[in-house]
């Protein structure tokens, strides 16, 4: 699937970023898009954030 430049335009992530800011920028991403792969290294961590924001 193809990036999708407007809404990374848009959502940049600090070149600084923390640890917990990648995995809420990732975690982001692919809510919204998902046009592009988590890293190996934090998939485990964006996959249990986005699970907690589908429990009521």
């Amino acid at each position: 699937m193809a990036i999708n430049k407007e809404c990374h335009r848009s959502h940049r992530m600090s070149p600084k970023a923390t640890r917990e800011q990648r995995i809420a920028w990732h975690a982001a991403r692919k809510a919204a898009c998902g046009c592009r792969d988590v890293p190996a290294s934090i998939r485990p961590h964006v996959m249990k954030l986005l699970r907690s924001y589908r429990k009521p």
